[in-house]
């Protein structure tokens, strides 16, 4: 639910751009396609969320405990990892050059090559560090009852918060 509203902010400010304005993603209109979609998706993240919320607040907790307590957060651990890892950029380019959407090229006014990719390894690794750390909650069963829930919180906040400056740009 909280992330649905942290996206609802991040994007209202592109939303609710008046022609002429600068929002947080440069001129008014270049991102309203995402920040639109963005805005849907998370109206429903919220929606879900309140609905998540109510009734998980009415239902009994059992003494003796289950391992659902730890499946959550390790789930959710693993979820934020391929998350982050898809929204590295894989391509990058210098400073004069524009990278082709189609070939992957960097291309100038008088030379083009083939792009190189400094973020791949930045990829690989945000999907195996967040496998790997779901995959302990996942099956840690001695962790302390604040850890995993901790670690989740974290790892859900920076995903979400490194997504939304890569989409919509973050409201200053």
């Amino acid at each position: 639910m909280l992330g649905g509203v942290a996206a609802i902010a991040a994007s209202w400010d592109e939303v609710s751009c008046v022609a002429g304005e600068f929002s947080s993603s440069g001129p008014c209109g270049i991102g309203i396609v995402v920040a639109s979609q963005v805005l849907f998706v998370a109206l429903i993240a919220v929606v879900a969320g309140a609905i998540v919320l109510s009734r998980g607040l009415r239902r009994p907790v059992d003494p003796k405990g289950g391992t659902g307590w730890r499946l959550g957060p390790g789930f959710l651990v693993i979820a934020s990892g391929m998350l982050l890892a898809l929204m590295v950029p894989r391509y990058a380019c210098p400073d004069g050059f524009t990278l082709s959407p189609v070939f992957r090229f960097c291309v100038s006014v008088d030379r083009s090559y083939p792009a190189p990719t400094p973020g791949a390894p930045y990829k690989l690794g945000a999907f195996g560090v967040g496998l790997a750390v779901g995959l302990l909650l996942l099956f840690w069963r001695r962790a302390p009852w604040w850890l995993p829930p901790a670690v989740a919180v974290v790892a859900f906040t920076g995903a979400l918060g490194f997504t939304l400056q890569r989409s919509v740009g973050m409201p200053v």
